[in-house]
């Protein structure tokens, strides 16, 4: 009788236990509110019937956990979980920074900051500043983010409306699909490939961007300047730019649209790509430039021109010169229309000879390029109606083209074609006949230095400048300018207060910020022998220097401050310490920062390129 009584406690021992060993086993937590709490428990826990000794409450308190987490509501502060494989997923609540060794997904909620060492998918919700992963980001859903989005990888789906008001970094590979989403910046880190699918229209600032991919279904407008190792553009895709173009390699055979002489190439092009100009292409224009011997001038699909190659004076460059001798073909009734947004504007293409003595089939093909989203064209023969789209408080520009093909659809380049430069919202204004650019969209000045800006036109009279507010920033009389194979007028631009103001030269557009301090930094990159000793200038204004803060990036240089030169300008002496790539950063405390990028090998020639590096307060 006490064997069978022994059996059968030990029975009702392991009955009563089991529960408690299910629960205590169990990794999977939740956090959510229970009444005006917030508490954290087992998955178990929440399955059953409230019992608050299962929980603790961490109704603003900061949360560790390992394994997975799911945070469902309630308030908490910090967040950290441990374990590799483990995962945070938040589907609301308002919560801290978060830290998790695995990975981590935001539907819904608010958090402070997001951190991963695996990958990270931000479907909805808000973060406060930076979301970063150590691995892949994936933005699939509408999600703010009040910072950055740093990931090795980082994938985006635009069409979602998300915004991210700081940057996204990645070090691999930048993929944005449709163009919804807000971003200000896209950096590559040096060394990322930024993938362009399915994306049409302006796209965020670039920077040190190694490579950019533009598949067949996208027509992206650049923001600013854009500096980079390779530009691919597949066919029927095509990359704008009215701003400076400076690319190791250019692959085609994609269009690439551009004002004549902004182009830079140093190694090489290939693939043919299409090069059309969105300003007014003359007979003896510079159309791009490229390092000598490493480009030929049948390496470019171009119609209406031919290339000749001619060396610049300090034998550095070639220089691709247009050359056309065409005189008949295509004239159309304008040269630029300035859209309002409710009228149509019909353009008319005149032939000649006349049209009735092409051979059967010949017809007119009419095509826009440029920032296409912000125009719609209907076209009928010899004429074309184009009218506006989009939002009236953004600003457009278009190219529209029109040629002759034959029965085949082949293009007759013999003849001429013609094209009308279209502009629509709150930049829009009529381009000049003479083919006006500015070589500067946007800059950042100091409250009392002077910017100059080449108006290149081939104007014999000075076009017309203005500042938007004279209180902020002034533009003073110009000057001739006949250099390098670019001619026209050279503007100084005079920060005047802290401010943002927009400057306006011809009808052409500079966007004007003026910092209370700034720097200036004389020297994008340089290269030396180990040993050898450069000297970078640095213009300081409306700082003090011990709020400057120069250091090096790596063991490859070191910097230290040399005095002043006669003229006041701040000298900072780089010597080369140890063969590599690095860079001298020279960072504003509680403001920007600029870097110039140093190379020190055995054997070097030293040479470099200088800039105007600006950073602000």
């Amino acid at each position: 009788m006490k064997k069978i009584l022994s059996v059968l406690l030990s029975l009702a021992v392991i009955v009563l236990s089991a529960p408690v060993a299910v629960q205590a086993a169990s990794s999977d937590e939740i956090i959510d509110k229970h009444g005006a709490k917030t508490y954290q428990g087992t998955t178990s826990a929440w399955g059953t019937t409230w019992n608050e000794d299962n929980f603790t409450e961490v109704t603003n308190s900061n949360v560790i956990a390992s394994g997975n987490l799911t945070i469902k509501a309630g308030e908490v502060k910090d967040v950290t979980v441990s374990g590799s494989s483990s995962k945070v997923t938040i589907s609301g609540g308002t919560v801290g920074d978060v830290d998790c060794d695995g990975s981590v997904q935001l539907s819904d909620g608010t958090v402070g900051s997001l951190e991963a060492n695996g990958d990270m998918t931000l479907r909805g919700g808000t973060v406060k500043r930076d979301a970063r992963s150590y691995q892949k980001v994936t933005i699939s859903g509408k999600v703010t983010v009040g910072g950055s989005v740093i990931g090795n990888e980082v994938a985006a789906s635009g069409s979602t409306g998300s915004t991210v008001s700081g940057s996204i970094q990645a070090d691999g590979t930048i993929t944005l699909t449709g163009n919804g989403l807000k971003i200000k910046e896209l950096d590559g880190q040096d060394t990322a490939t930024l993938n362009l699918k399915g994306y049409s229209g302006k796209l965020p600032y670039i920077t040190d961007m190694d490579s950019i991919v533009v598949d067949a279904s996208s027509t992206v407008t650049a923001n600013g300047s854009v500096y980079a190792g390779n530009l691919t553009i597949a066919q029927k895709g095509e990359f704008v730019t009215t701003s400076w173009l400076e690319l190791d390699t250019l692959t085609g055979p994609g269009t690439l649209s551009f004002n004549t002489g902004k182009l830079t190439i140093h190694d090489g092009i290939s693939g043919k790509p299409l090069l059309n100009f969105n300003n007014s292409a003359r007979d003896g224009q510079t159309a791009f430039k490229a390092d000598r011997g490493r480009v030929g001038e049948d390496e470019v699909v171009l119609y209406d021109f031919a290339l000749e190659r001619e060396t610049s004076d300090d034998g550095d460059m070639d220089e691709f010169v247009l050359d056309s001798n065409l005189k008949e073909g295509i004239t159309l009734s304008k040269s630029s229309v300035a859209l309002d947004g409710k009228n149509p504007v019909t353009v008319v293409a005149s032939v000649k000879p006349s049209f009735s003595k092409f051979a059967d089939g010949t017809k007119v093909v009419w095509e826009l390029h440029g920032e296409t989203s912000g125009f719609t064209i209907s076209q009928s023969g010899l004429s074309c109606q184009v009218s506006a789209k989009g939002s009236s408080s953004e600003s457009y520009k278009a190219t529209l083209v029109a040629y002759l093909v034959d029965q085949r659809g082949d293009r007759l380049a013999d003849y001429r074609s013609d094209s009308c430069i279209l502009t629509y919202g709150t930049q829009s204004s009529q381009p000049s006949d003479s083919g006006l650019t500015l070589d500067t969209y946007a800059v950042t000045i100091g409250a009392g230095d002077t910017y100059w800006v080449l108006a290149v036109t081939d104007s014999k009279t000075p076009p017309v400048a203005m500042s938007y507010n004279s209180s902020v920033a002034k533009v003073g009389a110009a000057a001739a300018y006949n250099k390098n194979g670019k001619t026209g007028w050279v503007y100084p631009v005079t920060g005047v207060a802290k401010g943002g103001v927009t400057i306006d030269i011809g009808g052409q557009k500079m966007i004007t910020s003026i910092a209370a301090g700034s720097i200036v930094v004389d020297t994008s990159s340089y290269t030396l022998n180990p040993g050898g000793k450069y000297y970078i200038g640095v213009k300081i204004g409306g700082i003090d220097r011990k709020n400057l803060n120069v250091h090096s990036q790596n063991a490859c240089t070191s910097v230290d401050y040399a005095g002043k030169n006669k003229s006041g300008l701040d000298l900072y002496v780089v010597t080369g310490r140890q063969t590599g790539v690095g860079a001298v950063i020279f960072e504003i405390v509680g403001g920007q920062s600029v870097q110039a990028q140093i190379t020190v090998e055995n054997g070097a020639k030293p040479h470099g390129v200088s800039a105007r590096l600006i950073a602000a307060a």
